[in-house]
């Protein structure tokens, strides 16, 4: 057991620290150059942030059509005592009048130039160089 305090046990893997650090800076440098090819605008991030509140929006509109629904269900389940009969229908009911609201929205956006289609355009033609 002599000498055993002053081994770590790990196997040298043969790399030394300095050819380590050489290919950690050429990455660096790489990725360096790889994000400033394609700086973030003002209009990327309005892009994004409108695509966003479309997305939002579209979710609030099918969770309230479903919330909605359950709740005038459950109102009438108590007024008329007919638990959960009411409710369950309303559900389905709102569940249908959410997605009729999504894809109503959905088409009328169709007509907007759509978020960041300049970015895809861009994208496109980053790849064909």
């Amino acid at each position: 057991m002599a000498g055993a305090e002053n081994q770590s046990g790990r196997h040298r893997s043969g790399r030394d620290k300095s050819d380590i650090r050489r290919r950690l800076d050429a990455l660096e440098g790489k990725l360096a150059t790889a994000q400033g090819r394609r700086p973030e605008t003002s209009d990327d991030q309005e892009g994004r942030s409108k695509a966003m509140g479309q997305a939002l929006r579209l979710a609030t509109e099918l969770v309230a059509g479903v919330g909605v629904g359950g709740l005038i269900g459950w109102a009438l389940d108590q007024l008329f005592g007919t638990a959960p009969f009411l409710m369950v229908a309303f559900l389905f009911l709102g569940g249908g009048a959410g997605i009729m609201n999504v894809v109503r929205t959905a088409k009328a956006m169709q007509g907007e130039p759509m978020p960041g289609h300049h970015l895809r355009n861009a994208t496109d033609n980053d790849d064909k160089d």
